[in-house]
C-alpha cells in the first residue's frame, strides 16, 4: 500500500468541525494554531527505572528539548498537557532545579494547562499553569484517558499509540495518531515511553468504524486508513 507524506512534516485533518495540525513530533495544534498538546510526556522515567535497571537517565533533558523545539516552531498561546507528564507524582515535587527553570521558562508569556494522568495524579505546587481533570475547548473535550462514553470532540492519550508498517526494505516501527473524524488518541511524546500497537483491543474498542492512523517516523508523518493496519503489520 502506498501511504503519502506530508512536505512540512505535519497533516490537517477535521475533528469534529475543528481543524487539528498533526505534527511529526506527536504533537498537535488546535484552536487555529493557538493551542499545542502534548500528551506521555512521563518525565523521570529514566529515574525511576534506574533504581531496577542499569539505564542512562537522559530522558528528561531530552522530552525538554523536544518540547524547546516543538514550543519555538509554532509558538501558540497556550500549552496543554494530556496526563501522565511525569513518570511518579514524587519524582515531579523532587524534579532538579535546571529541569523547573527550563519547564518555567517554556511556559514564560503562554496559559498553561497540566490535565492529571494516572501516573501522576497529584501536580507538584511549582509547575507553572493550572492542573485539571479535564478542559474544553471550542467543541473538543480532552482528557487523559479516552471515556467509551464520549459522544464526539474527544481528545486523549494514555495509550501510546504506535503502529509498525512493512516496507519493501524492511518494517519499521513509530507513534501515531488514531483519529476517525469525532475522537482522537494522541502518541505518547516522551523519550522513554514505549507503545502499544494501534491493533490491541484497547484502542480498536474506541474506533469500530472507519478511522485513519497518522504514522510519525524520521521527521516526517503518513496517513493510511485504520482497516489497513494489519495488513501493514503483516
Amino acid at each position: 500500500m502506498t501511504v503519502s507524506s506530508s512536505a512540512d512534516n505535519r497533516l490537517v485533518f477535521n475533528l469534529n468541525g475543528e481543524e487539528v495540525i498533526a505534527n511529526a513530533d506527536g504533537s498537535a495544534l488546535f484552536d487555529d494554531g493557538g493551542l499545542l498538546a502534548f500528551s506521555d510526556l512521563h518525565l523521570e522515567k529514566g529515574r525511576a527505572l534506574s533504581r531496577t535497571t542499569p539505564i542512562p537517565g537522559y530522558d528528561t533533558m531530552a522530552t525538554l528539548d523536544a518540547l524547546e523545539a516543538a514550543i519555538r516552531r509554532d509558538n501558540p498561546r497556550k500549552l496543554l498537557f494530556l496526563g501522565d507528564s511525569f513518570h511518579r507524582s514524587h519524582l515531579a515535587e523532587s524534579l532538579d532545579d535546571d529541569h523547573r527553570r527550563r519547564i518555567n521558562t517554556l511556559a514564560e508569556g503562554r496559559d498553561v494547562i497540566w490535565l492529571v494522568g494516572n501516573h501522576d495524579p497529584a501536580l507538584p505546587s511549582w509547575l507553572p499553569g493550572q492542573a485539571a481533570d479535564d478542559y474544553l475547548s471550542r467543541t473538543i473535550r480532552f482528557r487523559h484517558i479516552a471515556s467509551p462514553d464520549a459522544m464526539g470532540g474527544e481528545v486523549s492519550g494514555h495509550y501510546h499509540p504506535k503502529a509498525r508498517i512493512k516496507t519493501r526494505a524492511r518494517a519499521i516501527s513509530g507513534r501515531c495518531f488514531i483519529h476517525d473524524g469525532r475522537r482522537m488518541i494522541m502518541p505518547a511524546f516522551g523519550a522513554y515511553t514505549g507503545g502499544l500497537s494501534v491493533l490491541d483491543p484497547s484502542i480498536g474498542r474506541f474506533f469500530p468504524g472507519k478511522a485513519e492512523i497518522l504514522f510519525c517516523h524520521a521527521c516526517r508523518i503518513y496517513r493510511y486508513p485504520y482497516s489497513h493496519a494489519s495488513q501493514l503489520e503483516r
